[in-house]
């Protein structure tokens, strides 16, 4: 599916209403990447390893979402409207993407749905972990999957680096690429 091109405001630019239909994409180049780089972690970090195409929905939050955090679908019956994740490797098909900036509740903004990120990461993810949701202990986090055979539909990305690696742009965070539906 292609992006839509059709827009002239910054990616983290939050909206009090909803400028664009919930649910519209926009694929960001890789030169875009490039230049853009994320709004997550550290303030001044450069993140090496943000390269390629990422793509970002529109979305709303309910609640106010944080830089960084994994957000979740409210419900099944609001497929664009979100909050952080609060669940223990949950389904990625109930998740929405990665927040790159705050948005508070009730507004609308972008968030990366596929491709690099900076995702907030439990202490312990190494670099090339498979990444779910682990919002039951932080809210808006991710850690290393641990389930079995036939349970890949909650793998939400993979890690590029060890959490609280030095290019992460702090404790807390780790550069991803991550795929959600």
């Amino acid at each position: 599916m292609s992006g839509n091109r059709v827009k002239t405001d910054a990616l983290n630019t939050v909206y009090t209403s909803e400028v664009y239909p919930l649910g519209t994409t926009f694929e960001e180049h890789p030169d875009e990447v490039a230049t853009n780089n994320s709004g997550a972690g550290a303030a001044g970090s450069t993140y090496s390893l943000l390269q390629g195409s990422r793509t970002w929905v529109f979305i709303q939050c309910v609640a106010p979402v944080n830089a960084g955090d994994l957000v979740k679908r409210n419900a099944v019956t609001t497929p664009f409207v979100g909050a952080q994740d609060n669940t223990n490797e949950g389904t990625k098909w109930l998740m929405l993407g990665v927040a790159d900036h705050a948005i508070a509740a009730p507004n609308y903004g972008w968030i990366i749905k596929k491709g690099p990120c900076v995702v907030q990461a439990e202490a312990g993810v190494a670099a090339g972990d498979l990444l779910a949701s682990d919002g039951n202990t932080t809210v808006g986090e991710v850690d290393t999957w641990t389930g079995g055979a036939g349970l890949s539909h909650k793998i939400v990305g993979i890690a590029l680096e060890a959490e609280d690696a030095s290019s992460a742009g702090g404790a807390g965070f780790v550069q991803a690429i991550i795929d959600i539906p």
